[in-house]
């Protein structure tokens, strides 16, 4: 069995859609998971930091989720802020996917946004625009200036940065901003220019937004669920740290617990997909290098078989999901012990277990029935579905928000450890039906496989010499169900099946 077990591990180390697979984890890792890792630990001193440590004992209030009249006067300015600076730059984000894009507006639009922003603010088109020397008040009208951000603090315009396009449009690139923190929530700024009072009522500018986030794409910034999570007092939001965050991430999560969870939310859409492909490959490579008349009349059990691949197939999967944040590990550990403070060395262990394995138990379970049925790519369409449709909401994005039909756990956040523990057992109850799902799903595999080694279940050109006799020796058996050629000169007769 373990020879076995070892052999399709090396079948499935071989497939190039194995090394997308984990180059795609990598990439993940690289760019998403680990520059988070690095930005929270270059910070300590920051209120807004999971790690910030009061030396007073004094920290943030905490924010309410309920809204009250000053968090909507919150939203109302800060988003259109926000909006006038997209406008400006004519960059808008959104989040399609699950992963942020930006989209670039026609004309057409761009002068829609316009006048949504004009009847939001009062301010002139060559104020929003940016192109105005001097606003009707004395003010600078060329800046709107500072774009506050949720918890305090503000993006400021550095002096002399930015300059007017060919449209007459104020822009500004990324790194002519400089983040200025703040104590306040959504602090007004201090250029005079950047003052303006709202023109509309908090449903017209809901109704405002809603037909911006329209224009702009699927959970864009603007779009409701959006302003609810960054403004709405939410884990999610970079505000300073509470005193019931700091003893969740200190005690709780005991720091690495975050970061395992942060680091599963960030690889789960590519575990959601890419195992599929692994899956696929590795079953229709006997196919490929026609070995069916040789894999399907065998000794050895259908269940043996197909439960052996699988189980090789995931377990290679998970490798370099358990391996590639080691590193991290090792220099949140390091932190902690400079700092007094006990880890949880297991966190990444326990969540990736947890979280990400019963996703990757399901989708090569389903993917593994399906080619063994249809013995064609079939499943890396339905993989592509199950993808698209099987994702979380938005509104979930902050973690603690679980339901028994979600195939992937998001919690993108290093804050809201209790949140998670007060819907732990929706959670648990979660990974256990996924689970349970896929097991299912490969014993039905293991019946359809031995009913077609049999002859049945044929579809179209999938008729196997079940009939024929093979003579092969014991030896010819393994090599033929690795897809290796047999010794020559060393056959027996087997019998039909």
């Amino acid at each position: 069995m373990m020879r076995l077990f070892g052999m399709e591990c090396k079948k499935t180390a071989r497939s190039i859609l194995y090394w997308v697979l984990v180059l795609a984890l990598l990439a993940v890792s690289l760019f998403q998971y680990e520059p988070v890792v690095e930005s929270e630990l270059g910070r300590t001193g920051d209120s807004n930091s999971v790690f910030y440590i009061a030396s007073n004992g004094d920290y943030a209030d905490e924010r309410s989720s309920i809204p009250d009249e000053a968090t909507e006067r919150d939203m109302m300015i800060g988003a259109t802020k926000r909006l006038i600076n997209n406008y400006r730059s004519n960059r808008y984000e959104y989040y399609p996917f699950g992963y942020v894009k930006e989209k670039t507006m026609s004309e057409e639009k761009q002068e829609m946004i316009l006048q949504y922003l004009m009847e939001l603010t009062g301010l002139s088109e060559q104020t929003l625009k940016g192109t105005a020397n001097e606003a009707a008040d004395g003010t600078d009208g060329g800046n709107i200036g500072d774009v506050p951000i949720s918890g305090g603090g503000a993006f400021i315009l550095e002096p002399g940065k930015g300059g007017t396009n060919e449209n007459g449009q104020f822009v500004a690139e990324p790194e002519d901003w400089q983040y200025v923190p703040g104590g306040g929530a959504f602090s007004e700024s201090s250029h005079a220019g950047s003052d303006f009072e709202m023109q509309v009522s908090f449903d017209r500018f809901k109704e405002i937004m809603k037909q911006v986030s329209k224009m702009i794409g699927r959970n864009s910034y603007f779009s409701w669920t959006m302003l609810q999570l960054y403004y709405f007092g939410n884990d999610m939001e970079d505000a300073p740290i509470s005193e019931q965050q700091h003893r969740e991430f200190y005690e709780g999560d005991r720091v690495t617990g975050a970061f395992a969870r942060y680091y599963c939310d960030r690889i789960s859409l590519v575990a959601l997909l890419l195992p599929a492909f692994v899956m696929v490959d590795l079953m229709l490579r006997d196919k490929r290098r026609r070995m069916q008349g040789l894999t399907y009349p065998r000794t050895i059990s259908s269940a043996k078989l197909i439960c052996t691949r699988y189980a090789a197939a995931v377990g290679m999967t998970m490798l370099p999901i358990l391996i590639l944040p080691v590193r991290s590990l090792f220099v949140l550990m390091q932190y902690c012990g400079s700092a007094g403070v006990q880890a949880d060395a297991l966190a990444f262990v326990k969540y990736t277990l947890a979280w990400i394995l019963p996703t990757v138990l399901l989708v090569m379970a389903i993917s593994l029935l399906v080619t063994v049925l249809f013995q064609n790519y079939t499943a890396i369409l339905l993989s592509g579905l199950i993808w698209l449709t099987g994702r979380p909401a938005v509104d979930k994005l902050a973690g603690g928000n679980y339901s028994l039909s979600d195939l992937i756990i998001r919690h993108n956040t290093l804050k809201g450890y209790g949140r998670m523990t007060e819907n732990i057992q929706i959670l648990v109850l979660n990974r256990i039906a996924v689970s349970l799902a896929a097991l299912a799903l490969v014993g039905l595999a293991v019946l359809v496989y031995s009913i077609k080694r049999k002859g049945g279940l044929t579809f179209g050109r999938q008729k196997f010499a079940h009939h024929h006799r093979f003579k092969l020796t014991a030896e010819h058996e393994a090599d033929s169900f690795t897809g290796n050629s047999a010794p020559a000169g060393d056959t027996t007769n087997l019998r039909n099946i």
